[in-house]
């Protein structure tokens, strides 16, 4: 299933213009912290198409009957670039397995 994030506004497509400032791209830091937040929005967005189950949870007040992930993902990225994305979808998604690929780009003249 393909979503484009773009299609409705939202605090995501702020982001992405951010993203796509040249003047804002030229600050590093901020750059990683937009595509990390990025990342976090859009593991949220990803969490509604994902799987769920009942659980049981003790709280202070008795037990109470919580949905939670029925199966945790595997979050995979492209190491350097992807990163801070995959930093962003770590954030919410903190106990997926974890998997990188190294890539490079060979350039022809």
């Amino acid at each position: 299933m393909v979503h484009n994030f773009s299609e409705q506004p939202s605090l995501l497509t702020q982001i992405l213009a951010e993203l796509r400032d040249v003047n804002i791209q030229k600050d590093q830091m901020r750059f990683r912290r937009n595509i990390e937040r990025a990342g976090e929005i859009m593991a949220y967005e990803i969490s509604k198409e994902l799987s769920w189950k009942k659980e049981s949870v003790q709280t202070p007040l008795g037990i109470a009957e919580c949905d939670v992930l029925a199966e945790q993902p595997v979050l995979a990225t492209v190491l350097r670039a992807g990163l801070p994305l995959h930093q962003g979808l770590l954030n919410y998604f903190d106990k997926a397995d974890n998997a990188f690929i190294s890539a490079f780009r060979s350039h022809h003249q």
